[in-house]
């Protein structure tokens, strides 16, 4: 479902264009004349107080979304819609085959409605469509700027496998204000694709945010809340293993993506100031193997387990975190389902902390909105990426 039968009654203009120049033009002549605007809310409800209702373009940010084909770009919007602002412009591309026949067209909307002050004032947000092949599909960096509106941020939601070894991706991403991506999506392990990111993001000075990163804040806010407790605080300055299921795909000779696991490693080895002594490498037996070193140079065994799971591919199933200190052994798990987490701490053995987290599943509605709503600060994920990247290798 598309944003036109979610929000068809405000929709108020609505255009098409076959060049970039074309669609800039038109947005600008539309803002720039009185009458238009008047025209934009021609069919509102009409106030006796008010003496001419106006239009104006809200400010917030642009948003641009990559989208792998026409149904992934109609659903992003239909998430858009649920949202509670929107983008002052938001442009949903889909590339087509870049060794095709050259061809742009895009559709221009505007849609608008009343605020709440009373005074006839309609806020307005922008949509463009744009459907591009040909070489321009693999330069996207001259559609994205110039459909921009220069004085606000941009974001670039990149809802597709993103290669960001191309060097026309990278010029794009060093023109936005924030990447918005989903590690786990990616082709292969994904490791190499964060890997880059965080690597074109730092040097660019770009924000990156990551629904797979986003999506473990209750794995997170479940781990912390057990080493609050007084018989857990102590051990977390001795741990010496990490280890991480995830669920195996069901085709041996493909790859499973990572990622999601790989960020928990990440989550906990910044957390505690571990730094990396020896990459995630495959292991004989299965799985990933790395090794960290804590601030006081003792070793951190870290193991990437996969497990027979219902569960898509990669999705993590459970988090273990072992400790030893002045002759006591400490485990704690952690699992969750769509609801909840679940957490057990034990010592010895035996079961010091039980605990169930209600925390649903985050959907993409929330993620995104969580993602728009960071501004420049994202107080958690540069630390992270810097330790995934060095856990990368």
């Amino acid at each position: 479902m598309g944003l036109n039968s979610i929000l068809a009654s405000s929709l108020r203009w609505s255009s098409t264009a076959a060049t970039v120049a074309d669609a800039d033009a038109l947005l600008a002549r539309l803002w720039a004349s009185s009458e238009a605007r008047r025209f934009l809310v021609s069919d509102s409800p009409k106030d006796p107080a008010v003496a001419e209702p106006i239009a104006v373009r809200t400010a917030v940010m642009n948003l641009a979304v990559v989208a792998s084909g026409a149904e992934r770009a109609a659903h992003a919007a239909s998430i858009l819609a649920t949202l509670p602002r929107n983008p002052s412009r938001t442009l949903f591309i889909v590339p087509r085959d870049p060794e095709g026949p050259a061809t742009f067209a895009a559709r221009l909307e505007v849609f608008c409605a009343l605020t709440p002050r009373g005074d006839g004032t309609s806020a307005c947000t922008e949509l463009l469509w744009i459907d591009v092949g040909g070489p321009a599909a693999h330069h996207l960096a001259s559609i994205v700027p110039p459909l921009s509106l220069h004085d606000l941020p941009t974001l670039l939601w990149w809802d597709a496998p993103i290669d960001a070894t191309e060097s026309d991706v990278r010029q794009l991403l060093r023109g936005v204000d924030r990447v918005i991506v989903d590690g786990a999506t990616q082709p292969g392990n994904g490791l190499a694709t964060i890997r880059t990111l965080a690597h074109v993001a730092g040097t660019a000075g770009v924000a990156l945010t990551d629904f797979a990163l986003l999506r473990q804040g209750r794995w997170r806010d479940s781990i912390a809340t057990m080493f609050d407790d007084e018989q857990a605080a102590p051990f977390l300055g001795a741990i010496n293993a990490i280890s991480i299921d995830y669920a195996q795909g069901s085709v041996a000779s493909i790859a499973t993506n990572v990622v999601r696991p790989a960020y928990h490693v990440a989550w906990i080895a910044s957390r505690i100031a571990a730094t990396v002594t020896s990459p995630l490498r495959l292991a004989d037996e299965g799985g990933w193997r790395a090794q960290l070193l804590d601030p006081h140079r003792h070793p951190i065994s870290v193991e990437l387990r996969p497990v027979e799971s219902v569960l898509g591919a990669g999705t993590t199933t459970a988090v273990r975190i072992s400790a030893d200190r002045r002759g006591d052994h400490f485990d704690l798990e952690v699992r969750a389902d769509s609801t909840s987490t679940r957490a057990v701490a034990r010592i010895d053995g035996a079961v010091v902390h039980e605990r169930t987290f209600q925390a649903p599943r985050w959907t993409e509605a929330t993620l995104l909105s969580e993602s728009l709503e960071f501004g420049e600060v994202d107080p958690l994920s540069p630390a992270i990426l810097r330790t995934m990247s060095a856990l990368i290798g």
